[in-house]
């Protein structure tokens, strides 16, 4: 009897960003692997959520997952610690549903990339289950907390993924967790991704980009006005680049004005800005309408050292060329052989190799080319693959 997996999802998902996508993806490559898989998520009532019915579409999956919405009676993320205690509730009460429709001595493994979404199941297995051995807890790891709680809780999971090796590394020896137990799984593309075409002019006429005569550079992530540091970096740049335009997706209105206000203040000229764009299909066609794509993230609301933006193998993807700093997290995917490196949070290195690779066209092409070929055999549905055979054989 083939085990069953549970995903639960600390985001909802009818409000499509990148981590979402990541979680919806990744769930879509049990299913290839024809393995049965339920998909648990809060909802959350906005009004600019996509519809239910446009979920496959938009994050660019093919196959049906069991998604079950569990109703917040929220408008907005959830916050505060007892919105957290009456959605874990909810979570464990649909669990427990799931597992009294399988059949008898079913294997169940739940996975989340949430320890405080796991960890009603790390304490308490029995309540799910006559018997705790037919449940596996296993955590996806997307950053590193080194709190006690969290310590302690890495010690409790049957088995642990990460998006890279750096995160396992530290990990382990914090909690002293098994090796063993643990694998990889960066942050891939879809198998649709994968044989999608790609056409640069189709893109530009997609999103209007048309008439552009200068290089373009594109930032797709988040643009906030508390967020900042990144963006800093970026506009710095790009009032070193005169001939060069630049162009960020994303942003809320009041995120869009506050940085246009600045541009105006410091009297950049050459960048755009599209504000939020609900259908994640669209990203796509900015990042393939790109010259050059920018991950230049910074310490400011990350740990370098173990994160992996969701965007870096969708860059690769494009065709484009990649600037951004050497991070150990992207070592597994990034070299000097496919991307360009400019120097962590400093704006006189990211002008300077932007224009580097704008210059460098034959170069630049070489590593986008390969970054593309290397990307491809990076799907979830090979990954996924890895982890079923890691965990069930």
């Amino acid at each position: 009897m083939e085990p069953v997996y549970i995903y639960i999802s600390p985001y909802d998902i009818l409000r499509p960003r990148t981590n979402q996508v990541s979680d919806v993806r990744f769930c879509d490559g049990f299913i290839q692997n024809n393995r049965q898989l339920h998909l648990i998520v809060p909802y959350v009532e906005r009004h600019d959520n996509i519809k239910k019915e446009d979920v496959y579409s938009i994050y660019g999956i093919s196959n049906e997952i069991k998604i079950h919405y569990l109703e917040t009676g929220l408008k907005s993320d959830v916050t505060g610690k007892w919105n957290a205690i009456k959605i874990a509730f909810k979570v464990y009460s649909q669990v427990k549903k799931i597992i009294k429709t399988l059949p008898k001595g079913t294997k169940v493994n739940i996975v989340s990339r949430s320890i405080p979404q796991l960890y009603p199941l790390l304490k308490f297995k029995s309540i799910f289950s006559k018997s705790s051995n037919n449940i596996n807890a296993i955590y996806w790891a997307h950053d590193l907390k080194k709190r006690k709680s969290y310590v302690n809780a890495y010690r409790l999971c049957d088995y642990i993924l990460a998006t890279n090796q750096s995160i396992l590394t530290d990990l382990c020896a914090i909690s002293s967790f098994p090796k063993e137990k643990t694998i990889t799984t960066s942050n891939p593309i879809t198998q649709e991704q994968a044989q999608e075409a790609v056409d640069k002019t189709e893109s530009r006429n997609i999103t209007n980009l048309q008439n552009i005569k200068k290089p373009l550079v594109v930032y797709t992530g988040k643009l906030a006005i508390d967020y900042n540091l990144e963006t800093e970096y970026i506009l710095k740049a790009a009032k070193q680049c005169h001939e060069i335009e630049f162009l960020f997706t994303g942003g809320k209105p009041e995120a869009v004005n506050y940085w246009k206000q600045k541009c105006e203040e410091e009297k950049i000229k050459n960048i755009q800005f599209t504000g939020y764009i609900p259908d994640y299909r669209i990203i796509k066609h900015y990042q393939r309408s790109a010259d050059v794509l920018i991950s230049y993230y910074t310490k400011q609301g990350h740990d370098i050292k173990y994160n992996l933006p969701n965007k870096i193998c969708e860059y690769m993807l494009t065709g484009n060329v990649i600037v951004t700093p050497n991070y150990p997290p992207t070592a597994e995917l990034l070299s000097e052989e496919n991307c360009w490196f400019a120097l962590p949070e400093n704006e006189d290195s990211l002008a300077e190799t932007i224009k580097k690779a704008i210059d460098n066209k034959e170069i630049s092409r070489t590593k986008a080319k390969i970054a593309r070929e290397q990307v491809l055999k990076n799907t979830f549905t090979l990954k996924v693959k890895r982890i079923i055979d890691f965990i069930e054989k």
